[in-house]
């Protein structure tokens, strides 16, 4: 795609190059507000090159996009492990099972937050079929640079999950002892290991007791557009233009990192088709799409 950019750059300044009579290069310029899906809050400073070509470079901000959810946690294991904390922590105290003690029930549910959000700049290569001075339509060529990191979900309370590594430890221990403990203190046996349920995935907690997950792209997004407008005003000081198009940031990759250590590896118990409700469904489905599609308005001010 770096590629067919740099390509199509090229070809636009060797057409439009030579026939550069009614316009100097880089001898006019105007300042855009920008809004749309690229970014909510945008500007940008525009040049003509020739009387087919303007260029633009500027900035586009989606800022920080924030909601609350909760992760679920897998209902029936849950019960099944709260309804034995009592004689699980009695083995414990009594020394007939190496765990931690269990700090008070697991919740069937946990407070999480989203937060969607980026930062880019950009160059766009505006070429006008018709001439900038005739009918308004361009097509554009360029890129969009910056944040790779789109989304990102953790929970509120920092150490909430705590008590499901505790949990998680337990089970452990009694589903690999040998000495017979679940019959003499009567706890369940074939008890699962606890995990919350996001989107496509099974997730347990980081060791801090904490869960958070990125949703990431390529720092470089080429873009390919279409607009109608002029980028630059021609005859007027004020002008207005838009245009739709696409940013190609690649399929998503979801990474999973703990709080505290976020060069450490994935904290996935499982990858599964479990349950896309509320911040999951949100994920599966923006893990999917390897562009983004933009609509972008724009209100320029010529300044000479």
């Amino acid at each position: 795609m770096k590629k067919f950019i740099a390509f199509a750059a090229l070809a636009v300044f060797s057409f439009t190059g030579v026939q550069a009579q009614d316009e100097m290069l880089f001898n006019h310029l105007a300042v855009g507000i920008t809004t749309g899906s690229p970014g909510l809050i945008g500007f940008d400073v525009a040049t003509t090159c020739t009387p087919y070509l303007q260029i633009r470079a500027g900035l586009a901000i989606m800022p920080n996009i924030k909601y609350s959810t909760n992760i679920k946690m897998n209902s029936n294991d849950v019960t099944k492990f709260n309804n034995d904390i009592s004689k699980i922590n009695q083995a414990i105290n009594d020394g007939m099972l190496d765990a931690r003690k269990i700090d008070g029930q697991v919740a069937g549910e946990y407070a999480i937050q989203g937060k969607l959000g980026w930062t880019n700049g950009k160059i766009m290569f505006d070429f006008f079929p018709f001439k900038a001075t005739g009918f308004p339509f361009f097509i554009t060529v360029g890129a969009y640079f910056g944040t790779s990191q789109i989304v990102s979900v953790y929970n509120k309370d920092a150490g909430a999950l705590n008590v499901v590594n505790e949990a998680n430890g337990a089970i452990d221990a009694i589903n690999n002892d040998q000495t017979g403990v679940a019959a003499i203190y009567g706890i369940s046996t074939g008890l699962n290991k606890i995990y919350g349920n996001v989107g496509e995935y099974k997730l347990g907690p980081d060791a801090q007791g904490d869960v958070k997950f990125e949703a990431k792209v390529n720092g470089f997004k080429p873009y390919l557009g279409i607009g109608f407008g002029r980028p630059f005003p021609v005859k007027k000081r004020i002008g207005f233009s838009c245009e739709i198009g696409c940013m190609f940031w690649k399929t998503p990759e979801v990474v999973f990192l703990g709080r505290d250590n976020m060069n450490s590896t994935n904290f996935v118990v499982d990858r599964d088709k479990a349950g896309n409700k509320d911040v999951g469904k949100a994920i599966d489905i923006i893990s999917k799409f390897g562009v983004w599609p933009c609509i972008n308005l724009r209100l320029t001010g010529k300044i000479f």
